[in-house]
């Protein structure tokens, strides 16, 4: 039997299995020297100047979501309701008050008419779907009265207009998840862009003490001056994070491969019958992370999803939008999207990882041209 062909596997190497034994032989588990070094290639490399590393990027949406709540707690917060759970539920236990957004059926990014009328002088949480940027430059114009944060779990290396995504907003969220292009099994950064809110984070982030003044030089005892909690990641997954990001432009060519391969496949137009690629602006730059079909019917996207399956190819819907979901209902936050209703049953992603090899595209193309020739 052939094996299967996961929709994701981490990527492992040699650099990593090195700085993982570095990391144990240190005197110290907790935060060091790794994560250190993973900061300064983030300010080099991305432009994140101001970024604590955290257990998730869920963290860090719960940083955001503290940080604010002490001046804006009357504003609203705008968000898709296509998304995972985490962009909802950090504002959610900060005590804010959410509502969902509708999508656009280009890209499953925010609408931006719908987010100009309602998001402007409120916070409003655009997330970067699929490592393709949301056209910040319409988020920005009518966002200059409001708090801007960008959920960019799924965009390290996503640019828009050559300037990294999660640069744009008062505060970011990054994800380096086991299912990312960086992967650091359940971590995350925050980057603090707007630093009015650079101290008070790294009290949230230190358990609600100034601990980084002591660590400064600044104070000689650290004390509880904040409302916060533990953010922090061990070393040792700094370790695996800094490795990935060191051998980046590996990771990165072997992603644009595989990618390449399926904006290929599917550019004939005899597919605009069964499913059509996203349509993104030319000024939003794809870090590779993933590849997604809109199907023109949802029957279509399951019986390919089923059909590929059989074959061994993993590949998967969309999100369940969040509104919809069972706690959506029992928050009362259902209201009708109906673009979100309608097109977030006919994404599919396909399989896109660094351990795809150029046998497996070529089983994926029979696979693919079966199901096809079929219809």
């Amino acid at each position: 039997m052939s094996k299967i062909i996961e929709f994701q596997e981490p990527y492992k190497s040699q650099r990593i299995k090195r700085y993982v034994e570095k990391s144990l032989k240190a005197n110290y588990y907790t935060a060091g020297e790794f994560e250190e070094k993973c900061k300064i290639f983030l300010s080099k490399n991305f432009g994140f100047k101001n970024t604590l590393i955290t257990h998730s990027a869920t963290g860090a949406l719960e940083i955001a979501a503290l940080l604010l709540k002490k001046q804006h707690s009357n504003k609203t917060v705008y968000l898709p309701s296509y998304t995972f759970s985490s962009t909802a539920n950090a504002f959610i236990r900060a005590g804010f008050k959410i509502k969902f957004l509708d999508v656009n059926e280009n890209n499953m990014m925010i609408d931006f008419k719908e987010a100009s009328e309602k998001a402007s002088g409120n916070i409003l949480v655009p997330v970067h779907y699929g490592g393709h940027s949301v056209e910040m430059d319409n988020v920005s114009s009518f966002m200059k009265e409001g708090v801007l944060i960008e959920d960019a779990a799924q965009s390290l290396g996503t640019s828009w207009k050559n300037k990294q995504v999660g640069l744009f907003g008062d505060l970011s969220a990054v994800s380096f998840h086991h299912t990312k292009n960086i992967q650091g099994g359940f971590a995350g950064l925050i980057s603090v862009n707007n630093k009015k809110y650079l101290e008070r984070a790294k009290y949230i982030y230190e358990r609600g003490t100034d601990r980084s003044k002591v660590m400064s030089g600044l104070k000689s005892k650290y004390e509880w001056v904040e409302i916060g909690s533990s953010f922090q990641v061990p070393d040792l997954i700094s370790a695996i994070i800094l490795a990935q990001l060191e051998d980046l432009d590996l990771i990165t060519k072997k992603r644009k491969e595989i990618y390449d391969f399926y904006t290929k496949y599917f550019s004939d137009e005899k597919f605009l019958n069964y499913c059509y690629q996203p349509i993104v602006s030319k000024n939003s730059k794809t870090n590779y992370h993933a590849f997604y079909l809109i199907f023109n019917t949802y029957k279509l996207a399951k019986d390919f999803i089923a059909f590929t399956k059989k074959r061994g190819i993993s590949c998967f819907i969309g999100y369940v939008p969040l509104h919809n979901s069972v706690k959506g209902r029992m928050l009362k936050l259902d209201k009708k999207l109906s673009k979100t209703e309608k097109y977030s049953k006919l994404v599919v992603r396909l399989p896109l990882h660094t351990n795809i090899n150029k046998q497996d595209l070529k089983r994926i193309k029979n696979v693919f041209n079966e199901f096809f020739i079929d219809k």
